[in-house]
């Protein structure tokens, strides 16, 4: 079992908690995920570590909640306890001196990112973040995403007309200044489309692009083949290959977005369904 240590709401529906898991927190680094099992009939759900303490022994991770899993999650509280954490898993982000660094994060990306600015910033990158949140409400972590930033960009719609700037609006004028300002390199972590389109923007102008994928994802040890994607050609696993990628040999982008979505009826259908048989889900 592990203890919840701490709890936070950061936004609407979205939480963080802290967990007593002193094995993993003494290897986590930047880029890696823990999957997270509720109880014993649980499923097996992926999160990105947020932040973890190796002589504390405690790991944060960031959710939001879109169904079944994290409602039962939201309502847990300091003391309760969670059936399993396995982790760290997937492979670290690659840190090194590049430069300018301009980083786009959106929805729990903007926690999940915290550690990976962290260690840019360690090696002496300029950093420029662009965040992006449907509205300020559920801006949140803008502090931390300031600590580790030069400067932080914030895209949001609640503007007055509902048409604020974008995510990929803000990189367009970045890249407009390239190379006399010159972008050295581009990391996401933020919704699917968004990346895809980061992808395309950065592609004529040769700026490495690396994307934090999160696919479906079941074992998160390579076995199930859920979180495939094709890169160069080749079958790859988020899970054992990633999650980071490089984002211009990623292909099939309709297929990755077509099975993100997969599932989403699903999440509406468990909050109205019950088992015959034992009258709970």
């Amino acid at each position: 079992m592990f203890p919840i240590i701490a709890k936070e709401e950061l936004g609407p529906s979205v939480f963080r908690l802290r967990v007593r898991a002193p094995l993993i927190a003494a290897k986590a680094q930047p880029g890696q995920f823990l999957i997270v099992v509720l109880d014993e009939k649980g499923e097996r759900v992926p999160f990105t570590l947020s932040d973890w303490d190796a002589e504390g022994g405690t790991v944060d991770f960031v959710f939001l909640v879109v169904g079944p899993t994290t409602e039962k999650m939201a309502r847990l509280q300091v003391g309760d306890t969670i059936a399993h954490c396995v982790g760290p898993l997937g492979r670290p982000s690659h840190v090194d001196t590049f430069g300018h660094v301009v980083c786009l994060v959106s929805g729990y990306g903007i926690a999940a990112m915290v550690p990976v600015l962290r260690a840019l910033k360690g090696k002496d990158n300029q950093i420029t973040t662009i965040v992006q949140a449907p509205d300020k409400k559920r801006l949140f972590g803008l502090e931390a995403l300031k600590e580790w930033s030069d400067k932080v960009l914030v895209a949001t719609s609640d503007n007055g007309n509902g048409k604020g700037p974008l995510a990929s609006d803000q990189l367009r004028h970045l890249l407009a200044e390239h190379p006399n300002q010159p972008i050295h390199r581009v990391v996401a972590m933020c919704s699917l489309c968004l990346m895809w389109v980061v992808t395309e923007l950065t592609r004529p102008l040769r700026i490495p692009t690396f994307l934090h994928m999160t696919p479906i994802m079941v074992d998160g040890t390579g076995m199930c083949g859920a979180c495939r994607l094709q890169v160069e050609g080749t079958n790859r696993f988020a899970c054992v290959h990633g999650p980071e990628f490089d984002g211009h040999k990623i292909g099939s982008w309709d297929v990755l977005l077509a099975r993100r979505c997969s599932y989403a009826d699903e999440n509406v259908l468990q909050q109205s369904y019950s088992c015959r048989t034992c009258s709970q889900w």
